[in-house]
């Protein structure tokens, strides 16, 4: 369905014959079904922008593959891998997978079909850093991190710019606080919980420009040299961690998970949400009818505010070893039908991402919802201000472990529950990406 469309598909009908030829000696795996029928997973939950973008992906595959069908797994607002394990166990993985963090995973088990160069170069997309000399996934967009807020309760405490360090922001809350507002929306039941300190770890754990000739936090981590209990910004972040659910989250916040925090903010009942560009998606679905501005994640340790972004690894979806025979190729046609303009405008839209396929002739998300568009305009004006830094995720060979922000959603609840022992909370979080570290 692209130009330079015979060289790709000579290249896939070769790998689908060396696979084919492969797979049929490996008795550990279900044969493939007959059906013409091609797995996606995607992270719908109650996000209308993403089922919108779905919708349109499938009928585009389905246009352009007569009698094939694109069915959905929808894994909602829950973590993945627990999803991908149970399936790998029983050899039936789907044959396109949302890959999240956990690319190197998946490669590392031997679930994923490398990717051809020409696959990126025919949309102009960036060639993303090999992983063991290979590339595997589509590179979905630029995504950003940071802190969306309603424009009208900020303003009215007299702040209309985002603010310059972390005790600015929490100044901030405290005038929306005292001004009879709800200052920030939080959720503590699911993976939502860990965004403030995952966020607060990635702009101060973390240099912004990290020397890829020096080992990161991340490997010193995993060689045994440095740990959160001993960093003395791991002991502040948390003592702020403290302080912020402390003074400025409702009671009842270990009910509520992303869905709550996505009502109360649209529903303008909260002034600030410490969450990914992706929310912005969901403003012209919801007809969220306030304006709302995107502001840079302010430091704790004296550096200027940035947003951050993991969009520089391999992150996106990737085509399985279940895709065998005719399944191969329509896989990967599932993947180019990734970025027909139509379908990636509506993936831009629902995700609030940047485009990186230069060759795709969309600008960027839009909107012909006013909210939703001033959204994405004070993205784009704050992102060309502030700038991104990469956090933690400086490769695939080079990130926290998958499971990482779920210890740091077990470490918040702990907060939220009562437990304001530092040390203790400290040693929560070693353990737990010491475990997540060994799952892998």
């Amino acid at each position: 369905m692209c130009e330079s469309r015979n060289g790709c598909r000579i290249r896939i009908l070769l790998l689908t014959l060396v696979l084919g030829a492969a797979f049929a000696c490996v008795g550990c795996r279900r044969a493939p079904t007959e059906e013409k029928v091609i797995r996606v997973t995607r992270n719908i939950g109650g996000r209308e922008g993403f089922r919108t973008h779905w919708e349109a992906w499938k009928a585009c595959f389905e246009r352009n593959n007569p009698g094939w069908k694109l069915e959905l797994i929808d894994l909602g607002n829950a973590d993945g891998a627990q999803f991908y394990k149970s399936r790998i166990a029983t050899g039936d993985l789907p044959e396109v997978v949302m890959t999240w963090s956990m690319a190197d995973f998946l490669a590392d088990g031997g679930n994923l079909i490398p990717l051809p160069d020409c696959y990126y170069e025919k949309f102009g997309i960036p060639l993303p850093t090999p992983y063991k000399g290979k590339r595997y996934t589509s590179q979905g967009g630029r995504q950003i991190q940071g802190i969306i807020v309603n424009k009208k309760m900020w303003a009215d405490v007299g702040i209309t710019e985002p603010p310059q360090s972390w005790d600015e922001f929490i100044a901030g809350l405290q005038k929306l606080k005292d001004k009879g507002y709800r200052p920030l929306v939080y959720g503590g039941r699911e993976w939502s919980a860990h965004m403030p300190l995952m966020c607060s770890l990635h702009m101060n754990l973390y240099d912004y420009e990290p020397d890829l000739t020096k080992p990161s936090w991340n490997k010193l981590k995993i060689e045994g040299k440095v740990s959160f209990a001993k960093d003395p910004i791991a002991r502040m972040i948390i003592e702020k961690m403290i302080y912020l659910l402390d003074h400025f989250v409702e009671k009842g916040a270990l009910s509520d998970g992303y869905n709550e925090e996505q009502r109360d903010f649209y529903g303008g009942k909260g002034a600030t949400w410490i969450m990914g560009c992706w929310v912005g998606g969901d403003i012209e679905p919801n007809k969220v009818d306030f304006e709302m501005a995107y502001w840079p994640m302010p430091s704790m340790t004296g550096k200027p505010p940035k947003f951050f972004s993991n969009s520089t690894i391999q992150n996106g979806w990737a085509a399985t070893v279940s895709a065998t025979g005719p399944k191969l190729e329509k896989a990967m046609s599932a993947l180019e039908a990734f970025y027909d303009p139509q379908v990636h405008q509506l993936f831009l839209n629902g995700e609030a991402m940047f485009k990186i396929a230069e060759k795709v002739p969309i600008k960027g998300p839009q909107s012909d919802w006013k909210p939703a568009q001033q959204l994405y305009d004070s993205m784009a004006e704050n992102l060309a201000k502030y700038g991104t830094a990469t956090g933690a995720f400086i490769g695939l060979d080079d990130q926290p472990p998958h499971g990482g922000e779920m210890a740091a959603a077990r470490v918040m609840q702990e907060i939220l529950a009562g437990n304001k022992d530092v040390d203790d909370l400290l040693k929560k979080l070693d353990y737990g990406w010491e475990s997540a570290q060994k799952a892998r």
